[in-house]
Formats: C-alpha cells, structure tokens, sequence
C-alpha cells in the first residue's frame, strides 16, 4: 500500500515537471533601455546598479549613464535602481514604455524599500505590501552580534526565551509559544523539531540575508503551525559574482574566564565560495562551531557542543524563460555532557535536499514547482559512569513534499494558487508502534487586487486534507488604504490551524529519572486560531518611519498536557485562549553615520478563566543606535532591552499545572555592544560584549551572564580575486 502511494506520488511529480519544460517553449528577447541622471546637476551616472528580482536580470549603466536590459521581460516589473553615495529606489513599470526611460538619483544616504516575500508569496516592495510585514535586514543581524537566529530574535520587545519542562529553550513570540508560529528557512517548514519546537539555536546568522516577521493568522497560505504568524529566515541566494568570505570569531563567558581563563571558550569558523559559471552560479558555505563548558546549557548538563553546517546552492539559468535551482542544507550537532552520576550524548543530523524549476511565461503567467526531501535524527544516550548503559533513544523524521506554484501579475492585480503533496514519516523509541505515518493533500489561492492606487486588497483560502483524519479550510481577508503619501492603514483578518504532531498524538514514553509516564492521544483535533490585526504606517521619508500594529488572534481546541491519573501524563484539547497586544516602533536616520530605532510591545494573554498565560512577558522595549565614523572605517552599535516587571511562573511535574511565583521578577535590561573597525579594504575586526550589565537569573533566564567575542572576517570580490 505504502509503495502504491509513493509510486502514485512520482507520477504526478514527474508528469507536472515535464509538462512546464514543453510549454516553456522558445524565448523572444524584449529590450529596457534608459539613462541614470544626478538629480542635482543633471549629469549622467557612471556603474549605476539596474536590478529586476523577479527575473533576476539586470544592467550596470555605462560612461554616459545609459543602460539596457536584455530578456523575457514579464509586466508589470519591479526595478531596484542603486549606486553608492545615492539613494537608492524602486520603480514599477506596469507595462512596456514606448520610450526610453529616464531616472534621477538623489545624493542621499537612505536605505532602499526592502523586497519582501512571506506575506503574500510573492515579491513586492514592504510598503506596498497589505499585509504588514516586518523586516530585520542583513545591517541589522551584523549589528546585533548574534550568533545564531535564537539570540537574534531574543533581543526584540515581546520575544523571550524560556526554560521548557522537557529542557532547551522556548521561544516565546508576542507572548505565544513558537510553536504557534511557523519557522520557515526560505519559504520553507524546518523539519526536525524538539519538544514539539524548532531549535532556532540551530540556524546560524552568517547564513542570512534576512528575517521577515508577518503576525496574524497565516495558514490560508502556508498550512499547519502558522496560527498566530510566520517568521521567515532567509538565505543569501542572489549572489551573481566571484566572492570568498571567511570569517573566525573567538569568545568567552565572564564566568568561564574567571575559572578557566581562555581555553574553554566558544569558537566560530566559516566559510563562503561564490563562483559563477556561465549560465551557473555555485554557492558553497560551511560553518563549524564549538561550544565549551558554555553556561546556557547548564540546565542540560552539556559540557561540549559542537555545530557544523554546510549549505549548498546552484543556481542555473537555462535561458530567459526557465531557471533550475538545486539546494542542499547538512547540519551535524554533538552534544556531550558528564557528571559524577551520568554521561550524557546527543548527536542530531539534518540533511535538506530540494530541487525547483522556475519558468517565466509571456502575459504575466510564472510557474514555480518544488520537490524537497528532508531527513533528520536525533539520537540521546545516557551512561553511567562506570558504563552501564540507561538510556538509548533514537528519534528520526523523513519528509517527501512535491509543491507547485502558479502566478500571473497584472496592472492592477495578481492571483497566486498552489498545490502540495505531503508524506511525513516518524520513527521513535518514545511512541507507539516505533512508527507512524502522516499523509497530507494542500491547494490554496490568494486574489490581490489594486483599487486606483488608493486600496490594496487580499483574499485568499487554503484546503489542507490530512488522510481520513481530518480536513481543514483557512481563510484571510487583508486591506492596505493609502491616506496620503505617508500614512498607510493596513488590517487583516484570519484562521489558522496547527496539527497535532506526532509526539502528542502516539507518544508512550516512561521516564525512570522523574518517575512518571507520558501517554498520546489519538483523539486529538487541529488547534485553530482567529485573529486581527490593525495597525497605521506613517513615513515621512526612508530616514524617519512610525509604525503601529494592534493584534488580537482566539486559540480553539488547544492542546496542553494535564494529569490522566496518579503519574500518568497525557495530551487534551482545552477550550479557548486569548492572546492580544500591540506594537508601536519608530526608525530615525539622523544623517549617514547615526540612527536609531525603539519598538515597544505589551501583551495579554489569557486563558478560558482569564488567567494568565505561563510566563507571558507583559511589557518590554527594544532598541538600538548605530554610529559610523571616519568614512565607515569604525561603526559602533549599542542595543539595548528592557523587561518590565512580571510575575513568573513555574511548572510542577507532580500536578501538570503551572504555579505562580509568589513574588515577580524585577525589571532588568540586556545591552550588547558591537563595535567593528576596518583594518583593510576587505577585513575587518569587530569586538562584541553581550550582557554588559551581567544580569541573570538561574530559574527563568537569561542564563549567561557577561560575555566577549572577538571576531576576524573578510571578503574577497571579484575584483580582489583578479
């Protein structure tokens, strides 16, 4: 039977994929010629960047400011137009012009709009886009020193980390737990989850290109977890020249030092290979870290962490209409940890293989298949001291997804639709049968539509079928009004649904250590969520921008683990809760070398009887200031967060409740300091000081305390190659 539906599963796959190759077709050449002008003087502008995303082609200007894009042009287009020293801008052009176009750059240091994804799939420029999404840039990742997307994300108003029952971290997100919302890496769900959780501390920042953050209700789009929203953490992809980068960075905990001086650090090495081929663009990039005695796993009784990482991406452009893209994402962590009772092993590997085609048709119509195949393992070992073995478990995941895209684009509006076949495959010493089985069918469609130039509005709807289990239907309603040249409104409204997984559903697990068991429970339905938000921008300009969201999202049918009976635990699908808030932030670029940015959020979140939920962190601020000197030879950014006062509360094994600390936590605030310093025109140096302050609290977090790194990168381009 099993082998039936594989069979059936390539057929489609296959038969779909070579359908799109026949009605690829030929390709016909279209022209975009134009001159780049100074908007002061008039004067044309020299090596001026000429970039259409969609397509991904463009044209460098030449001496006297002229260009000219040669391809399968596909209206309406999106132009990024860009030149150091000017500001840069977007243009759309709705349809073939009839004459050359003529464009004028500012001398100003403002950024650009950034080119967004997640909330529509597919691409538009952020304040465009209905629904409000928000954008953590590749300037602000470097700014912010992180290592990994865990701590990146920690720093921002209403993001925190907690302590979970079973260990690890929970990434709490506006007040909800992560696994209301879907993680997804370049648009795609990460496989292999811990505790029912992504382990964010698994994806590295030097990998990134972006983080784009869309609260609400998302499902109609992307199916299961996307209840409360979607952070989508996306790679560098778009490199077109020959580029080397090496970065090592070495650091240390004030604690560790103190005890052990330098040799029980944490160490970082990377790399990154571009090289183009022709028609073909090789991507290589390989990380290795190493992890010593750090103190933020001491819950877990790790004494020893090691990360490797090894991304590769081909990108190859067959002609103007068709573009193939092979990616492979290895990842291998080695956790080991002793004390005088237990030795400790945790090896988890992740290997993500996708292949997808992109073909570009005349009047609009572009067509994207994807089939990817995920496999992970995680495998934790307990020994005594003296060899007797008490625990060996191993746990595996295999995901096989075909996925297939279609768009077509229009002055005044776009329809997006897809379909996705799903088999997921779980295999565990902690469940029933050591095996089970998910299949899944997806179609959904979205309908965006521009009202003259005033109104942006989105409808879209999403069927997920799950086998004989059960079916779910998504919908999404959103608006964008136009007010004035700065003021934007923007509302959406949406469900969502999270499957149940398998561990909640089949587990069967007894722990020795702690003496009780936990069961599954077949029985239990999706959790489903409804949800708004509202929310103003105002911009006066790129250099100075106000926004406001308020969002309020019901949960049904959630599920929580309560007492079956006298130690037994199990999974059951409660009533009702509530999580509602808003966010207000403002960005302000003072001139080229200042600028700052704060974001404050409060939270309430309630259960079915109004209280609380667990550790929801009521109210906190974020924010950060940039300096650059000496012509960017020296930059400086200082981040800072604020946690007002909260009372905590912890969980108790014994009655599967939470119980509230009888007294709160007192506000405290984390500043990190990251200051960088240009020795050559392709190697910098950058020193970075984490919890400047040194606070921790050893029940709730954070867990380090005062912490440096010092770190050593550069970056060949082509013309430091020749």
């Amino acid at each position: 039977m099993e082998r039936g539906k594989i069979s059936k599963m390539k057929k489609i796959i296959f038969s779909n994929i070579i359908n799109v190759f026949l009605i690829a077709g030929q390709s016909y050449d279209d022209e975009l010629t134009g001159i780049v002008l100074d908007a002061q003087n008039n004067k044309p502008i020299s090596d001026v960047n000429i970039f259409i995303p969609d397509q991904q082609i463009g044209a460098t200007t030449d001496q006297n400011g002229s260009f000219v894009i040669k391809g399968q042009l596909v209206f309406p287009i999106y132009l990024q137009i860009s030149h150091i020293g000017y500001q840069s801008i977007n243009k759309v052009i709705d349809s073939k012009p009839e004459e050359s176009l003529t464009v004028y750059l500012a001398q100003m240091a403002i950024e650009m709009d950034e080119l967004v994804v997640t909330a529509t799939r597919s691409r538009r420029f952020r304040s465009e886009a209905p629904i409000a999404t928000e954008v953590i840039s590749r300037k602000d990742i470097e700014n912010s020193g992180s290592r990994n997307v865990a701590e990146l994300l920690s720093q921002r108003a209403g993001v925190s980390l907690q302590t979970s029952v079973a260990g690890g971290s929970i990434l709490n997100v506006l007040g909800m737990d992560s696994r209301y919302i879907l993680i997804l890496v370049d648009g795609q769900p990460v496989t292999g989850k811990f505790n029912n959780r992504v382990s964010l501390d698994q994806i590295l920042t030097d990998q990134l290109s972006r983080v784009e953050i869309v609260k609400g209700p998302s499902s109609s789009l992307y199916g299961s977890e996307a209840m409360g929203g979607v952070i989508n953490i996306i790679t560098d992809k778009n490199k077109k020249s020959p580029e080397i980068n090496v970065s090592s960075r070495y650091g240390n905990t004030q604690n560790n030092f103190n005890d052990s001086g330098l040799k029980n650090g944490s160490s970082n090495l990377g790399l990154n290979f571009v090289q183009p081929l022709n028609n073909v663009v090789f991507d290589l990039q390989v990380n290795v870290e190493q992890l010593q005695k750090d103190k933020s796993v001491q819950e877990l009784d790790i004494d020893q962490v090691q990360k490797i990482t090894a991304l590769g991406n081909i990108n190859w452009k067959l002609n103007d209409r068709n573009k193939i893209n092979f990616k492979s994402n290895f990842y291998d962590q080695a956790d080991n940890g002793s004390t005088k009772l237990m030795n400790t092993n945790t090896d988890i590997d992740r290997i993500n293989l996708s292949v997808s085609h992109q073909t570009n048709f005349q009047k609009g119509w572009n067509i994207n298949q994807t089939l990817l195949s995920n496999n992970y393992s995680r495998n934790y070992v307990q020994k005594r001291p003296w060899g007797k073995l008490e625990r060996d478990d191993l746990t595996s995941e295999d995901h096989l997804e075909y996925e297939i895209l279609f768009n077509k684009k229009s002055q005044s509006d776009e329809l997006n639709a897809g379909f996705e076949i799903y088999r997921a495959n779980y295999a565990s010493d902690r469940i029933n049968s050591g095996k089970q089985e998910i299949n899944s069918k997806s179609l959904f469609g979205q309908y965006d539509i521009k009202i003259q130039n005033k109104i942006n509005m989105i409808f879209g709807m999403r069927f997920d079928d799950y086998s004989d289990e059960y079916r779910v239907i998504s919908p999404r309603l959103g608006l964008m009004y136009k007010i004035s040249e700065q003021w934007k409104f923007r509302t959406s409204w949406g469900q969502g649904f999270r499957a149940p997984s398998f561990l909640e559903k089949y587990i069967d697990w007894n722990n020795v250590q702690f003496n009780y068991l936990i069961e599954g429970n077949p029985n239990l339905k999706p959790e489903r969520s409804n949800g708004i938000t509202v929310g103003f921008d105002y911009n006066r300009s790129s250099s100075n921008q106000f926004n406001f969201v308020y969002y309020y999202t019901d949960f049904e049918n959630l599920i929580q683990d309560y007492n079956k009976s006298r130690g037994v635990l199990s999974y059951q699908n409660i009533n009702a809760a509530t999580f509602s808030g808003f966010e207000v932030s403002h960005l302000w670029r003072l001139s080229k070398r200042l600028e700052y940015k704060w974001t404050l959020n409060w939270s309430d979140n309630r259960d079915e009887k109004g209280n609380p939920i667990p550790n929801t962190i009521p109210f906190s601020v974020s924010g950060y200031l940039n300096f650059n000197f000496f012509n960017n030879l020296l930059k400086s950014s200082i981040s800072s967060k604020w946690v007002a006062p909260y009372k905590p509360q912890e969980f108790d094994i014994r009655t599967a409740t939470y119980i509230s600390s009888e007294e709160k936590i007192s506000g405290y605030a984390i500043i990190n300091i990251r200051t960088t310093m240009k020795i050559k025109e392709s190697i910098n140096l950058s020193l970075v000081l984490d919890n400047v302050g040194n606070y921790t609290n050893d029940n709730f977090g954070p867990f380090v305390g005062r912490a440096a790194y010092l770190e050593l990168s550069t970056a060949l381009t082509k013309k430091d190659i020749k």
